[in-house]
């Protein structure tokens, strides 16, 4: 593979980039990006940069801001600083320095357009840019978190699979103690992945006929056994034959009693008791003394069949179950996402990826795309999965545009998130030039001596696969180097640390995680006793004026679990260091969301005594024991405390949650209380976040039993892949970090700690999880979910084997963070086996072409004594020992406190701000228009036509006489009632029975009365969509859901939009005639500068033409009369309709122009709409309810010019 140098790289076509760790990732992508400007002329719009993480977008988004500037600013004076290679090539590059500079100028002054995205941030651009390309909705809500959803979905198919099931099916269920948060737990992770082929034992089974077939065998089992125990209970009680250790006289008893007991079960289930195999033919067999024959009865040969029909129907209720729950929530899911108008981050890969292989319009989709993006430059690409990479695939595939694929394979460590490595290899395997960065910038020459001589002792492919080789890191030459000096000596930078087995036997693993964390915390504490003593530093020289003391925030210990993290927190703080902790892990999952539910129970019902109780005793009060005792005998104190809750639940039930809590807190001192512990800040913020989340949440779930059972479900359920719901850093300060490896990528820590990478146990190899996923090793392009795998199935043999090279990859991350110094565990502990180290350290030197690599390594591991297990560590370092690695015993030191040396208080001053406020920027509407309100939500109908009282939707009902649209209820709940009905309806759909059920749903959610108004509006529906809009017999029942948009969202920018200009065009343009002179004539506003905001009920393509319809609820009159023309031009001028249609008009010109090839309004527009709701039917024909017009070109284009130059 070729090394890569990316000042000399061609900039054309396909190129994968294998970053190491520490090579310089960012500088490259960096460096491509200013020769795409520099060099190829691309404007900053068009580059299309992919990263994977918010931050990461950010610190990208920053970094090309920043060299954007320098580089420019060399070009301006004629030469480049010594340091800077980049900026010295492109001057040789580009001798025109005013062409460069130009580039350069228009590249910072637009480079807040620049295309850089997360991954998902991308697909979403692109799928509401392209909303009619892509056939999907343009106004779609995105939701970070599906899991209440998911429940609701998994609920839905708990009731019907089960309520319905056979009695053993149900028996099943309940006896392995299943749940609906129990199956969902099972398939959860595997959701929204539609290339995942699923493999059940025995393919797809008929579950009824399974059924029957054990209802059958349980039949005639006890049929036999109730007419013929008592002979049966004496063939087996005195058979000669039978082996009376394992058919023990005194144990026989007992297991007929049992037998007789499951036997007789009104509900039997398929789950049998421990002991009933040994009523079989089998068995019994296998238990007879030699030379003699097994007790011989038709019972027998029954409970053969039972046994095996049970375990036929268990297995299929484990597994075939759990199956169509995930086809069933993949199904459903889709359908109800696409229903309330939401997507997951899931969906937009899934919809973008869909859109692009769409038969009709996936070439125009990418044709658009690659007209766009003429530059591509993914970062983090060894995170990718099939999905994303045929996206890209897809786009700029053949075509030769520059398209740079970033990322290390070695790092590849979120396949719980979804990454497949598998898909990566398969673009590297595709891309028709590879390149590889392996000079390190980050770490120590000698360290990175250690590092090689770790993943290079293996002698085969380290990481397993042939497609992730390992290219030995080469220091950086010109780097300045900063080592770590203890009392003015440097030390090999890789210590390895031995913990050494007592005996024969291995260490147990609670034995190792006791001394290696109380070994970790001692020297951490003596590192930083050193450091404040200044005998610890970082510099060139131990004594340099520019070095400075080794501090907290220095070191990292990297750990796998929260767990572990906990761990190695208790130790250190023992001994006074305090430390913070970076985590995935869900604030849901800590103990202070436990004890903050109580609270929410206590304060929701004040008058459970033990609920209350319990809460007293938690830490957020912290009454002792003693003291809960007394207020058993203490009338008055108890109801006190009763009265501080009733008044809470009363704050809380007037001024909401927020409110609530924030008098709580204070007035309970809880913030003192909980700061007293040791880990207090931990504890704090972890409360704060709690009810920042719950404060969201409270605006959808407003009471207090329906928050207190948000909060319980978010317990059960958390989720760790939204961001919101992750544990937030609990100090800013300069502390000890505590980070998972997963966290700890693309981050880097003078000194590292990976105390517990001997971990060898994984879920592959646990035979309780008999679901695994796992690739085809013959075609890695297949990936396979497999239910059921037993415990020699090649399923767990796959799936062991890709485990084991993630826990690989994530031993490379561990070990590479570290710049100066790292610290690695070993030793003959249990399980130690199946670790990384076992692999890369104790390789066997010859494996046989039949045999797994990995069994025979932990084989040998397993045999090694300790000789030959110095010996292999002595082998693996033998060029590195004593300059690079220090071997030694681990310590059993309990360590000495830590003093840290006395603060300085800086001294604090306020900044003066001397900036201006623009006070007449806002953002504006044709509400604000026509009766000056800032700002716009979706209209529905705020205001009635015709000045009448607007009564209440149940008076309404109430005097109901003719009960017809007339008589339907009116203002703003009716309108947006029937804006919701639309909102949801599948035009073309002709089931009378879901449209009443939708009908009806709306109604009561809107709180109207639905038991009296389903029939009536579910038939002024059906009206309105069979109505013709014009003359040509457009209707509505003819428009398909991907050829329309609702609640087309839209802003556009207000240069300084003046009354008295849009009098004039508006004249100008024959407007100041007809129904709308009064209207134009007082038209009169502030002038406007900023934005013009609004939505349109809905757009619509039909016969290539678009149109915008507005649907009005307004009561005109009680009879169609009131609907016709006249009448309805009467209240589009009073209603001010005219002007808003024409900013919505103006609004759909815009978007189509972007969006539409070739767009021209005269052939492309087709009209406005507005469909007064009431009035309409198909029998009136289209003048009847129907408002239509299509603005002429030259007003619109006028309008255009108006909006964006406001003479």
């Amino acid at each position: 593979m070729e090394r890569l140098d990316p000042l000399y790289i061609p900039l054309n076509d396909f190129n994968l980039v294998e970053a190491s760790a520490g090579t310089g990732k960012t500088y490259t992508l960096t460096a491509l990006y200013l020769r795409l400007v520099a060099e190829a002329a691309i404007p900053v719009n068009r580059i299309l940069v992919v990263t994977y993480t918010n931050a990461a977008t950010k610190e990208l988004r920053d970094r090309i801001r920043e060299r954007l500037a320098q580089v420019r600013l060399t070009f301006l004076r004629g030469h480049a600083p010594e340091d800077d290679e980049l900026a010295t090539r492109l001057l040789d590059l580009l001798p025109d320095r005013d062409i460069a500079i130009r580039r350069l100028t228009n590249a910072a002054r637009g480079f807040d357009e620049a295309a850089i995205f997360t991954i998902h941030g991308f697909c979403k651009r692109v799928l509401g840019d392209n909303a009619f390309e892509s056939g999907l909705s343009f106004d779609t809500e995105l939701m970070a978190d599906t899991g209440e959803l998911l429940q609701e979905i998994v609920d839905d198919f708990w009731r019907r699979e089960l309520y319905a099931a056979s009695p053993a099916v149900v028996r099943y269920f309940l006896d392995e103690r299943y749940s609906p948060e129990r199956l969902l737990g099972e398939i959860g992770r595997h959701l929204g992945k539609p290339y995942l082929q699923v493999v059940t034992p025995g393919g797809e089974r008929d579950g009824a006929a399974l059924e029957q077939g054990f209802v059958g065998a349980f039949q005639q089992a006890k049929a036999l056994w109730l007419t013929e125990r008592a002979g049966i209970e004496e063939l087996l009680l005195k058979s000669p034959a039978l082996n009376r250790q394992k058919y023990g006289l005194k144990s026989l008893p007992g297991w007929f009693e049992t037998l007789h007991h499951y036997l007789n079960s009104e509900t039997p289930g398929p789950a049998l008791f421990a002991k009933f195999g040994r009523f079989t033919t089998t068995k019994l067999q296998d238990s007879a003394n030699k030379g003699k024959t097994a007790p011989q009865h038709p019972f027998f040969d029954a409970c053969e069949a039972l046994k095996t029909a049970c375990e036929t129907l268990a297995e299929y209720c484990r597994y075939q179950i759990p199956v169509k729950l995930l086809a069933y929530c993949n199904a459903e899911l889709a359908a109800r996402k696409r229903q309330r108008q939401l997507q997951s981050y899931d969906d937009l890969l899934i919809d973008l990826h869909g859109a692009l292989h769409a038969h009709r319009r996936g070439t125009a989709l990418a044709d658009t795309l690659r007209r766009r993006y003429h530059a591509a430059l993914i970062d983090e690409f060894q995170d990718t999965d099939p999905v994303q990479y045929a996206i890209f695939q897809r786009i700029y595939a053949g075509t030769r545009k520059p398209v740079f694929l970033v990322g290390d394979p070695k790092q590849a460590i979120y396949s719980f998130r979804g990454a497949d490595i598998f898909a990566y290899l398969t673009a590297r395997r595709d891309a028709p030039r590879r390149y590889t960065l392996d000079v390190n910038w980050r770490s120590d020459p000698r360290l990175l001596t250690a590092l090689n001589a770790i993943f290079g002792a293996a002698g085969r492919p380290p990481f397993l696969f042939e497609g992730i080789p390992f290219h030995p890191a080469q220091p950086a030459e010109r780097k300045r180097r900063e080592p770590l000096w203890l009392q003015g000596r440097q030390e090999a930078p890789l210590q390895l640390w031995l913990l050494e087995a007592e005996g024969d036997q291995p260490v147990a693993k609670g034995l190792a995680n006791g001394r290696i964390t109380q070994a970790t915390a001692a020297e951490i504490a003596r590192l930083l006793n050193l450091g404040a003593r200044n005998q610890a530093r970082l510099g060139e020289r131990p004594d340099a004026e520019d070095g400075r003391a080794l501090a907290g925030g220095d070191i990292a210990v990297l750990v796998r679990s929260h767990r572990q993290g906990r761990l190695i927190r208790d130790a250190l703080l023992r001994l006074g260091v305090p430390s913070v902790q970076h985590a995935d892990d869900s604030v849901f999952l800590s103990e202070e969301a436990r004890q903050l539910e109580w609270l929410l129970a206590a304060v929701a019902e004040p008058g459970n005594e033990g609920g209350v109780r319990a809460l007293l005793a938690s830490d957020l009060f912290g009454l002792s024991g003693e003291a809960l005792y007394r207020l058993r005998e203490d009338e008055r104190a108890w109801a006190h405390w009763l009265e501080k809750l009733q008044d809470y639940r009363q704050l809380w039930f007037e001024r909401g949650f927020m409110r609530f809590f924030r008098a709580w807190l204070i007035g309970e001192g809880i913030p003192q209380r909980l700061l007293a512990f040791q880990d207090g800040e931990r504890r704090l913020t972890n409360l704060l976040h709690l009810a920042e989340l719950l404060h969201v949440a409270s605006r959808v779930r407003p009471g207090l039993t329906g928050l207190g059972k948000w909060l319980g479900e978010r317990r059960r359920l958390p989720s760790g892949q939204d961001e919101a719901q992750q544990l937030r850093l609990e100090s800013d300060e300069n502390l000890v970090r505590i980070v998972t490896v997963h966290k700890s990528k693309g981050l880097e820590y003078p000194v590292v700690f990976c105390p517990f990478l001997w971990g060898g146990r994984s879920p592959a190899s646990d035979q309780k999880n008999s679901t695994l996923l796992y690739h085809d090793p013959r075609d890695p392009s297949r990936t396979f979910l497999a239910f059921g795998a037993g415990e020699e199935s090649e399923a767990r043999q796959h799936a062991r084997r890709e485990e084991m090279a993630e826990n690989l990859r994530l031993c490379y991350v561990a070990l590479t963070r570290a710049k100066q110094r790292c610290y690695l565990v070993w030793g003959q502990i249990k399980d130690a086996a199946t670790s990384p180290p076992a692999w890369l350290l104790h390789h066997p030197p010859v494996v046989g072409p039949t045999q797994d690599p990995l069994e025979v390594t932990r084989q040998r591991f397993e045999e090694l004594t300790a000789q030959a297990f110095h010996g292999d560590l002595r082998a693996a370092f033998a060029a590195a020992l004593d300059e690079a690695v220090a071997i030694k015993a681990l310590s059993r030191d309990t360590g000495q406190r830590y003093r840290p040396p006395p603060a300085v208080e800086p001294e604090l001053r306020a900044r003066l701000w001397t900036g201006s406020l623009a006070e007449s920027w806002r953002v504006s509407s044709f509400t604000g228009l026509a009766v000056g309100h800032s700002g716009e939500l979706p209209d529905h109908d705020m205001a009635t036509a015709v000045v009448e009282p607007v009564v209440d939707s149940s008076e309404a009902t109430a005097a109901v006489t003719g009960h017809g649209m007339f008589d339907f209820p009116r203002g703003a709940r009716a309108g947006t009632c029937l804006h919701a009905i639309f909102e949801r309806l599948d035009f073309t759909q002709s089931d009378p029975l879901r449209l009443e059920e939708l009908v009806a749903r709306m109604l009561k959610t809107h709180g109207l009365d639905a038991t009296a108004w389903t029939a009536v509006v579910s038939g002024m529906v059906q009206r309105v969509l069979e109505t013709p809009l014009d003359a040509s017999g457009l209707r509505l029942a003819t428009v398909t859901a991907e050829r329309r948009l609702n609640e087309l969202e839209f802003y556009y920018p207000l240069a300084n939009l003046r009354a008295g200009g849009l009098r004039r065009v508006l004249n100008r343009h024959g407007h100041a005639a007809g129904p709308w002179r009064e209207l134009i004539e007082t038209l009169e506003f502030n002038p406007l500068r900023g934005y013009m905001k609004g939505f349109i009920d809905v757009v619509f393509e039909a016969e290539g033409r678009f149109y915008l319809a507005d649907y009005k609820s307004n009561w005109l009159g009680p009879e169609p009369a009131a609907y016709r023309r006249a009448r309805l031009e009467e209240a589009m001028a009073r209603e001010a309709y005219v002007l808003q249609y024409l900013i919505y008009t103006v609004a759909l010109h815009r978007y189509l122009r972007l969006r539409v090839p070739n767009y021209d309004y005269r052939r492309h527009f087709g009209g406005v709409f507005y469909l007064f709701l009431r009035g309409m039917g198909p029998e009136l024909g289209s003048d009847c309810g129907v408002f239509r017009d299509r603005p002429a070109p030259a007003l619109v284009e006028a309008l255009d010019r108006l909006m964006a130059e406001a003479r």
